[in-house]
């Protein structure tokens, strides 16, 4: 199918739906989207938030940025999605009603499962002819993420995409097989992840992080004049980090953490510490590396095994 603004000569700002298929009561399913074009030729974007349907940061993320954007001083077209999976937000779900997660299943088929229809809708409509995308997560349940950005640092595309954000922490990371960002990136199209926040919130900061992130991309790309006021033109970060790990709880009781996302820590720095329900201590939890708290557990009753913080480490230069 052919969307209705794709005929129309700009500069304008679009706001409208677009049919899935029928829920369980023969209604139709519509998701959201804004639609803007320049007033002059350009590259061609996609943003978009919610393929996770608990992950609610990137719609308010998406509604602040539209706001920010004048259609006459805009350069190009720009898809913006707030709401990718739709039934899993009426769910109030990370997961579609099938239980399966929307983020496997890219670039899906038109007569596949539920869900593989409409990562194929998303695909076909939104994502296989631009020219760059970006994938607004939050972190998963009793989680929270420090802002930064997830792409194929093997790909210069990509890793200029990442650069562009003005954001100092970005991890290599390809995806997973059928995630958005992956099967992009496998077919020449740059594509990479904000990560940031919690789920079942819109929280300010990250909301803030975020406005001021995409503002930076569109306006290194020459797609905006100006960095809007009261956000900044953020750094060009130096390096990357190439790996990722988990520091996982040795003993069952209450976490205590100590260190905080953001925080830069050395290899041996105390995190937290795990105690009984007599307060009695049973374990110093310690960073194996030297790095980066991208995340940490919220939750603080743990078994051993439970994954307590994210550190991202070994940097290597972003060039």
């Amino acid at each position: 199918m052919e969307l209705p603004e794709k005929r129309l000569p700009g500069p304008f700002i679009l706001r409208n739906h677009i049919k899935l298929d029928e829920d369980s009561t023969s209604r139709a399913v519509e998701l959201p989207y804004i639609f803007i074009r320049g007033a002059h030729p350009g590259p061609k974007g996609v943003i978009l938030a919610t393929i996770h349907g608990d992950e609610l940061n990137g719609i308010g993320i998406i509604h602040e940025l539209a706001r920010r954007i004048v259609p006459a001083l805009f350069t190009g077209e720009l898809y913006l999605l707030p709401v990718v999976s739709v039934p899993a937000y009426n769910l109030q779900s990370r997961y579609l009603p099938d239980r399966r997660d929307l983020n496997r299943l890219f670039p899906g088929a038109e007569n596949g499962s539920e869900g593989s229809r409409l990562a194929n809708l998303i695909w076909k409509n939104f994502v296989e002819n631009t020219d760059f995308g970006i994938d607004l997560h939050s972190a998963s349940y009793s989680r929270w993420n420090y802002p930064h950005i997830r792409g194929n640092m093997r790909s210069p595309r990509s890793r200029l995409l990442a650069r562009s954000f003005g954001h100092s922490l970005i991890i290599h990371s390809q995806g997973v097989a059928g995630s958005l960002r992956k099967e992009a990136t496998k077919r020449g199209i740059p594509f990479v992840l904000f990560e940031a926040g919690q789920v079942n919130r819109i929280e300010e900061d990250v909301l803030n992080a975020g406005v001021e992130g995409l503002l930076n991309v569109l306006h290194n790309m020459e797609m905006i004049p100006e960095i809007p006021d009261g956000f900044h033109t953020g750094e060009i970060p130096e390096f990357y980090y190439s790996e990722t790990d988990w520091v996982r709880a040795e003993a069952g009781g209450l976490f205590y953490p100590r260190a905080h996302p953001g925080d830069k820590i050395e290899k041996r720095e105390e995190l937290g510490i795990i105690t009984d329900l007599l307060g009695k201590e049973l374990s110093t939890v310690q960073s194996p590396v030297s790095g980066h708290i991208l995340g940490f557990n919220q939750h603080p009753q743990v078994v051993p095994g439970r994954a307590l913080y994210h550190i991202a480490h070994t940097p290597k230069p972003l060039r």
